[in-house]
């Protein structure tokens, strides 16, 4: 009895001394209560990617400078953020900030999804940027403040170009010829991906680039499009021949998005590949290492560089941001060039200027880095993206897989894109 009377004692004293600390520790969030910001982002924070660890780290940088707001940090997959946002916006619930692709800002502006940033960023240097100030406003408004940039780089795998003998290529001919050496059932000569999923990104990065690279445009001045000329005839034809002619890809090209290609590049079963910079040190630390190169893109013309659409994704502030000015604190931290160095070492491209002159920019490790904001200050330009593009990129992918799938004739799948999309628009 006395045993068991000690036994009860003991748990007694163990549950009053949980409770006590509990009470210590709830203590002082209670007499110092915090405001709280949503944030959304489509990465992890400390998730052990680059760039999951390089949030994690900007997080808790923002935190200790602002210890009276929360951040809470809810993940949302890529292709989910826009339809979420616009289906918040109409219940009057959305995010404090949110993470933005470029090529929707003009979409989001227009519906009222998010709000300008003008009365906020008076103070903001507007010429510290590395694209205009103007490139994210819509309407001569301030909406969304650049986090990182990125463009279309050919990623390739050394150690298959050098066991095949073959050099890295400059131009679309030098693709075809040294992705029809290379590829076989086990790996692929050059990948690229025409799936509507995911938004079908991996095609629209890549004709948002091929068109320009052609000579051509895709949309004119009024958002019709007007790539059905030679522009769009080089593009659908490469496509042909990539897949046909040069042997150099398979027809599962049609069922391929953007982490289709990444994987491909991971595993070593996709030789080259178009993608946007920031999948660099993601695909190198996920298993490729070393083997992984980057080169400037492709171009029709041999010694012409591609021109490259420098894009990426924007800081916004949503429509009901409960906390406008904490919001605004955090959005203006993550576009800081303290948080833009974390972003840098993570593998993202830094958006303000100031952010390279950092002494890490003169280590080996940064060097890639500045080969690309090289290429991006010598051939980068601004991107059109019209409210439309989304579903652009679903009449092109039905236009492109049918060159693939049905053996359509470039020309005919040419016409259909175009036709079918600016009959959407009632032209």
């Amino acid at each position: 009895m006395a045993s068991r009377f000690r036994t009860q004692r003991r748990h007694c004293l163990k549950w009053l001394s949980a409770a006590a600390l509990a009470s210590w520790l709830v203590a002082p969030t209670m007499a110092s209560a915090q405001t709280e910001i949503v944030y959304w982002d489509f990465i992890k924070p400390g998730d052990g990617s680059p760039r999951g660890d390089a949030l994690a780290r900007n997080v808790e940088a923002f935190q200790k400078k602002y210890p009276e707001i929360k951040v809470k940090v809810e993940v949302i997959p890529p292709p989910m953020i826009d339809p979420n946002l616009i289906q918040g916006a109409a219940a009057n619930k959305t995010a404090d900030v949110l993470r933005i692709d470029i090529k929707y800002l003009a979409k989001h502006a227009q519906a009222g999804s998010i709000q300008p940033l003008d009365k906020f960023a008076g103070a903001i240097d507007k010429s510290d940027w590395l694209l205009p100030w103007d490139a994210t406003a819509i309407d001569g408004k301030k909406y969304g403040m650049p986090y990182e940039h990125r463009f279309f780089a050919l990623l390739y795998r050394k150690d298959i170009l050098d066991k095949a003998g073959v050099t890295v290529p400059m131009t679309w001919d030098e693709v075809c010829a040294g992705a029809g050496k290379i590829n076989a059932t086990s790996v692929m000569g050059y990948g690229f991906g025409l799936a509507q999923s995911d938004n079908a990104n991996a095609l629209l990065e890549w004709v948002e680039n091929m068109i320009p690279t052609g000579g051509g445009k895709i949309f004119d001045d009024k958002g019709k499009a007007v790539f059905d000329d030679a522009s769009g005839k080089k593009f659908f034809q490469l496509i042909a021949d990539l897949t046909g002619k040069c042997k150099a890809s398979s027809k599962a090209v049609a069922e391929f998005n953007y982490n289709s290609l990444t994987e491909g590049l991971t595993s070593g079963t996709v030789a080259m590949a178009n993608l946007g910079t920031h999948r660099y040190l993601a695909i190198r630390a996920a298993g490729a290492k070393d083997n992984l190169a980057w080169a400037p893109p492709p171009s029709f013309e041999p010694g012409k560089p591609a021109p490259v659409n420098v894009t990426g994704w924007n800081l916004v502030m949503g429509k009901a941001a409960k906390n406008p000015e904490a919001a605004w604190k955090f959005i203006e931290f993550m576009t800081s060039a303290e948080a833009q160095l974390n972003l840098a070492k993570g593998g993202e491209l830094p958006s303000r200027k100031s952010t390279y002159a950092d002494p890490w920019f003169k280590t080996p490790e940064s060097q890639f880095m500045l080969g690309w904001s090289d290429y991006i200050a010598k051939n980068g330009r601004v991107g059109t993206y019209p409210a439309g593009w989304s579903s652009f990129g679903q009449i092109l992918a039905e236009a492109t897989q049918s060159i693939v799938l049905q053996g359509a004739t470039p020309e005919k799948a040419l016409i259909q894109a175009v036709t079918t999309y600016n009959k959407s628009l009632g032209n």
